[in-house]
């Protein structure tokens, strides 16, 4: 397996996967008619969009076995004034987790942040009902900072958690 910086090729495996994880860990989150009929068109415009104009302070890499995309991570640096860089993605085809493979996305996403911003933190937004995520990133080093709602393309009003690395160069280090 290796980690690469994405390309706007891999725009739609990209948008797979996401949509997967979403139908995947938001059934009770979103309505199902959205994650049915909105999510896969609506995950294509966004990661085609994302990956041919890229915004200035964002980075995106893959993880990649055989030409198959196994994962991906989409972070911001700098995009939070409280906690620094903001980490927008990290999602790993269901039947590859728990093999590293998320953990080497956060620990490449991390490193780039720490280049770009050496002195920040990073943080993301959990679904309150994650509770695999939240384990995850609570293994990685980070702490539930804040409770917070992310209001979903849909509509819904999801009860989330900031979970929050308050220095990256930790998370870098302890890699």
């Amino acid at each position: 397996m290796k980690i690469r910086a994405a390309l706007a090729s891999d725009a739609q495996s990209i948008a797979d996967i996401h949509t997967t994880s979403w139908r995947n860990t938001y059934q009770n989150a979103l309505t199902a008619q959205y994650l049915s009929d909105v999510v896969p068109q609506e995950r294509n415009e966004v990661w085609a969009s994302r990956l041919d104009m890229p915004k200035p302070n964002q980075h995106v890499v893959v993880a990649e076995q055989d030409g198959e995309i196994l994962g991906f991570a989409c972070v911001y640096a700098a995009e939070n004034s409280k906690w620094g860089s903001y980490l927008d993605n990290l999602h790993v085809r269901k039947a590859h987790q728990s093999k590293g493979i998320g953990k080497s996305l956060l620990i490449e996403v991390s490193r780039w942040c720490h280049q770009q911003e050496p002195i920040g933190g990073l943080c993301l937004l959990v679904n309150q009902e994650n509770v695999k995520a939240q384990a995850f990133y609570k293994s990685a080093g980070a702490r539930n900072a804040h409770e917070s709602v992310w209001n979903a393309p849909d509509g819904s009003v999801v009860p989330t958690y900031w979970f929050v690395w308050d220095k990256i160069g930790s998370l870098v280090e302890n890699g």
